[in-house]
């Protein structure tokens, strides 16, 4: 499922793992990839956010083995559900970024 479908501009963080496949289709998802710069936490600020929040929430301390990888994706793909959809955003005034009733 694609959240948004593409976005003017989509932001990274620049670790490596986002510069091998994805970058090579990054123009799917966005209009421009921007990458933010490295030490300056008010542009990573956003990114280092959901980061924290996908692993406290959603991912745990758990350790996944490589055989898991599809358990692991739809385990993923339901928290961004919730996130989305349902999870109350502070900066929303505790409405969750996207209505129900715009789901693709």
């Amino acid at each position: 499922m694609s959240y948004f479908g593409s976005c003017e501009v989509l932001q990274t963080d620049g670790c490596k793992e986002l510069m091998g496949e994805f970058g090579q289709r990054v123009s799917c998802y966005g209009q421009r990839h921007r990458v933010s710069r490295p030490y300056r936490k008010n542009e990573q600020a956003f990114v280092e956010s959901f980061h924290r929040t996908l692993r406290k929430e959603c991912l745990g301390c758990w350790t996944y083995k490589p055989g898991e990888g599809e358990e692991l994706q739809n385990e993923v793909q339901q928290y961004l559900d919730y996130y989305h959809y349902e999870w109350p955003h502070l900066g929303l005034g505790l409405q969750p970024p996207l209505l129900p009733t715009f789901r693709i």
